[in-house]
C-alpha cells in the first residue's frame, strides 16, 4: 500500500479550522479547483456519503468525523481499481500558542498500473492545494 503525508501550519484555534475542514467536506469544488463537482448522497449521525467528479473519474466516499479528536476520514467505496482512505487531523501546535497543525495522511491500492500512475501524478498537488484552502478559510474567519 502507498502512503503519502502533508502537514501545515494554521494560525487559528481549533474550532475555526474544524468549522472550514466541514465546509469541505460539505462544498469540495469551493476548495479545490480540481473538482468539478459533489454531491452529498446520504447524511448520517458522524458522516456522509458523497460522489466527487474530477477529471479523471468520478469517486464515491463514505467521509466520518469525529470533532473530540480532530479526525475527518475519507474512504473510497465501490471503485473498481481503487481502495483508498485519506485522514486529515486537526491538532494543537505543541509549541506556538494560537496555532495548530493540519495534517493529511492517505493510503491506497490500486490493481491498475494506469490509476497509480495517475494518483502518484495529481495526489500531492489536489491534498496540497485542498490544505492551503482550508488553511486560508480557517485564518480568515473572525475571531
Amino acid at each position: 500500500m502507498a502512503t503519502i503525508d502533508f502537514q501545515c501550519e494554521v494560525k487559528a484555534d481549533f474550532d475555526h479550522l474544524w468549522k472550514s475542514l466541514i465546509a469541505e467536506l460539505e462544498h469540495p469544488e469551493q476548495f479545490n479547483q480540481g473538482i468539478m463537482q459533489s454531491k452529498i448522497l446520504e447524511r448520517f449521525n458522524n458522516g456522509v456519503l458523497r460522489t466527487v467528479s474530477v477529471p479523471d473519474a468520478d469517486v464515491r466516499e463514505k467521509i466520518t468525523f469525529q470533532y473530540e479528536k480532530g479526525i475527518v476520514s475519507s474512504h473510497l467505496v465501490g471503485h473498481a481499481d481503487l481502495v483508498g482512505v485519506i485522514e486529515k487531523r486537526i491538532r494543537q501546535s505543541p509549541d506556538k500558542p494560537g496555532f495548530c497543525l493540519l495534517s493529511s495522511h492517505i493510503e491506497w491500492e490500486s490493481k491498475s498500473d494506469r490509476v497509480d500512475s495517475m494518483i502518484r501524478r495529481n495526489v500531492e498537488r489536489f491534498v496540497t492545494q485542498t490544505l492551503e484552502a482550508v488553511k486560508r478559510r480557517a485564518e480568515s474567519e473572525k475571531v
